[in-house]
């Protein structure tokens, strides 16, 4: 990947971010939105923008969104760069964010079963459990 490439990544993550972030009413895209990555291609004519999506809505609805307001974000992108050709945006779901919280949680999870037992596979009795008028 080109030097060239990596500041047009940049660039249009920040501007899409812009853009959502302040010129978009839609009511479907609410919550929290983050644009992850951008990946532009080497004739920088395509430019994929990936979201992460934190919503009360269905995240088809909040992508739906997104694609009727391609073209205002488009054209937020065009003015804020100083390249002839804007690459053309198409926005894609990104769920990395989303499975590495359930890896986190699964861990999480099996550190918890891991002190609540012993070597031998028996479980460790609570404080609750133990009689004290002994």
């Amino acid at each position: 990947m080109s030097i060239r490439q990596q500041k047009i990544e940049s660039q249009v993550r920040r501007l899409v971010s812009e853009a959502i972030l302040r010129d978009l009413s839609d009511p479907r895209v609410s919550g929290l939105l983050s644009v992850t990555r951008v990946k532009v291609s080497p004739d920088l004519r395509e430019a994929r923008v990936y979201i992460s999506i934190l919503s009360d809505l269905p995240e088809a609805t909040v992508m739906s969104g997104l694609v009727s307001a391609r073209g205002m974000i488009q054209k937020h992108v065009a003015d804020g760069m100083k390249i002839r050709y804007a690459p053309r945006l198409s926005f894609l779901l990104d769920e990395s964010l989303k499975r590495q919280a359930e890896v986190l949680k699964a861990l999480d999870g099996a550190t918890d079963n891991e002190h609540n037992s012993t070597p031998g596979g028996m479980e460790t009795p609570s404080a609750d459990t133990f009689d004290s008028s002994t």
